[in-house]
């Protein structure tokens, strides 16, 4: 056996599930099963950018590789071939070369969208989400619009402005705040919130603090700092892009949402759209966006009605990631493939992305109160969020472990 391929085989497996933008325990199990059906145990380690696996040989003679991670997004695509892949060597092992040789092959022939129907994507989605957040049909306009400059700004931008997620996050705050004011001086709708929180949520780090505290809740402490850290950062990024035109655009902060009294179907209808174009930014294709689409319809409607019986939007988040987790388990198991596209996506029009716009809001006009107030309550969310899908999985895992392991 030799033990130096076999390590760069697990090493280069778990590189490619962290550049799709994996969980940690997702990889750390991956690489960890993957060694152990060729017959070692593995000390496997990973942090957002960086992956540790070690082995030690027969001898005893310890052997270790490290692979640092470059900033990535997120490609459920790639996600499920690899999950595709670890599954296929973990029920038949095949030669180290050979299955190196299908580790290689993963990016080659990988399905995705062009760039020009990403931007359009990016459009729908912020577009959709201004009539989530209570717009009108001129709000949706002005938010598709700010949506298709920050998606031509993201994709397009980098030869300009660079790939320091920092500065392209302000350039690209400042953007849309400074269009969205511009269009709503002009005349084309009223609600600038509406306009400016539509497409900032393809901006704002609201799954990213969501995921971070999952991974506190898991046990992965530092990997949940790490990305707390990047949702401070990205926060702050936007926070200074979308000063000025906050200043200039109002005299006091809202603290508006798309919540309305008594159960609106129409905003589970807008949640599905904008959530349909956000899968397609992930790079879910087929049904497969469809079903994640349902699922942010299907997660709007269980809080809704949760918020009817009890008033208290932090227990009903709980209550509607318990059933977004319960869905996205149920087609993850059904299709075979991880949880993670149809649950990241359809929690999307829950996680506290507004919140995190409202505190940098109330920060920027100097409420301190409210900016500590607000922060506190969208770290609440987050957390509830995240008991509630953690919830949802581990019981499952209990009643259905047949299903339970690399599938998920």
């Amino acid at each position: 056996m030799d033990y130096d391929k076999l390590l760069n085989l697990g090493t280069e497996l778990g590189c490619r599930l962290m550049e799709s933008g994996a969980e940690i325990y997702r990889v750390e199990e991956s690489v960890r099963r993957l060694l152990t059906a060729y017959g070692v145990e593995p000390q496997v380690f990973a942090i957002p950018n960086c992956l540790i696996v070690s082995v030690n040989t027969p001898e005893e003679h310890p052997l270790t590789r490290m692979c640092r991670i470059p900033a990535h997004g997120t490609d459920i695509e790639l996600l499920e071939r690899c999950n595709q892949l670890c599954r296929y060597l973990c029920n038949q092992p095949v030669p180290v070369l050979e299955a190196q040789e299908l580790v290689a092959d993963l990016p080659r022939g990988l399905r995705g969208f062009s760039p020009k129907i990403l931007v359009l994507a990016y459009g729908a989605t912020a577009a959709f989400f201004a009539l989530f957040f209570g717009g009108g049909l001129l709000e949706w306009l002005a938010a598709a619009l700010c949506g298709l400059a920050a998606g031509v700004c993201l994709l397009y931008g980098q030869r300009f402005i660079g790939s320091n997620t920092f500065f392209r996050t302000t350039i690209c705050a400042a953007l849309i705040s400074g269009l969205a004011l511009l269009l709503v001086t002009l005349g084309l709708g009223k609600d600038l919130e509406a306009i400016s929180i539509g497409a900032l949520m393809v901006l704002v780090p609201g799954m990213a603090l969501t995921n971070a505290m999952r991974e506190i809740m898991a046990g992965d402490v530092f990997s949940g700092l790490n990305r707390t850290a990047e949702v401070i950062l990205v926060a702050t990024a936007i926070a200074l892009g979308t000063a000025l035109p906050l200043l200039l655009g109002q005299g006091a902060p809202g603290g508006g949402g798309g919540q309305t009294e008594g159960i609106d179907l129409l905003p589970c209808l807008w949640a599905m759209l904008a959530c349909v174009g956000f899968g397609l930014v992930f790079n879910i294709q087929g049904w497969g966006v469809l079903i994640c689409g349902f699922g942010a319809g299907l997660g709007w409607l269980a809080y809704l009605a949760a918020m009817e019986l009890s008033a208290n939007d932090i227990l009903s988040a709980f209550l509607a990631a318990v059933v977004i987790g319960g869905y996205s388990e149920w087609m993850a198991r059904l299709r075979r493939c991880p949880v993670t596209g149809y649950l990241q996506v359809a929690l999307l029009p829950l996680v506290p992305g507004a919140g995190i716009y409202h505190a940098m809001q109330y920060c920027v006009g100097g409420y301190t109160q409210l900016f500590l107030t607000t922060l506190l309550h969208t770290f609440g969310m987050a957390a509830a969020l995240s008991v509630g899908a953690m919830l949802t999985s581990s019981v499952l895992r209990a009643i259905l472990p047949r299903f339970a392991p690399l599938g998920r």
